[in-house]
């Protein structure tokens, strides 16, 4: 065989051996903003304190124990509007959307669904469908209520407590 030959059959082996690319496009977006907005806590958490709630009422209702809170912001340091939201982070409670109770309580079959001000339910990981426009260089909040929620209505008595995380969104 002549060199040619082997140099062709090679170049065709390994033409054939290499993975095909296909590029994609990456675009990325964002905003540049004179200032974002300062979430107002204590400690740097937010706690709702529920209280003893009737395991009946729960179990009865799907979902019981309302208890109101409210996220504030301070955009003092913003140049212009600010239009708002949050989305909550956390471990799920399975399927439901609603937060888990942390490892350490007693309660089963329960968790805690969170609900804005528009009575709408809002779920672990999903985006907010309720937004605050807060005035420039103004402060505003967010108000919420959180809830103990069996949707199977089978909770069982004991500690019933949950932790998840937020993010505050700019529209």
């Amino acid at each position: 065989m002549s060199l040619r030959f082997n140099l062709l059959c090679a170049s065709l082996i390994t033409a054939a051996a290499v993975p095909s690319a296909l590029a994609e496009r990456l675009e990325i977006t964002g905003e540049l903003m004179s200032s974002t907005c300062a979430v107002g806590s204590t400690g740097g958490a937010i706690t709702v304190p529920m209280g003893k709630v009737d395991l009946a009422s729960v179990n009865a209702n799907t979902r019981a124990g309302q208890k109101n809170f409210s996220i504030r912001l301070d955009c003092s340091g913003s140049g212009a509007a600010q239009e708002v939201g949050v989305r909550f982070g956390g471990t799920p409670d399975g399927s439901t959307g609603n937060l888990a109770l942390t490892a350490t309580s007693v309660a089963t079959n329960v968790g805690v669904a969170l609900y804005d001000a528009n009575g709408d339910h809002q779920k672990i990981g999903e985006d907010p469908s309720m937004w605050v426009t807060i005035a420039a260089g103004g402060s505003g909040q967010l108000d919420y209520s959180a809830w103990y929620a069996s949707p199977a209505q089978n909770a069982t008595q004991g500690l019933a407590n949950a932790s998840g995380d937020f993010v505050v969104l700019y529209k």
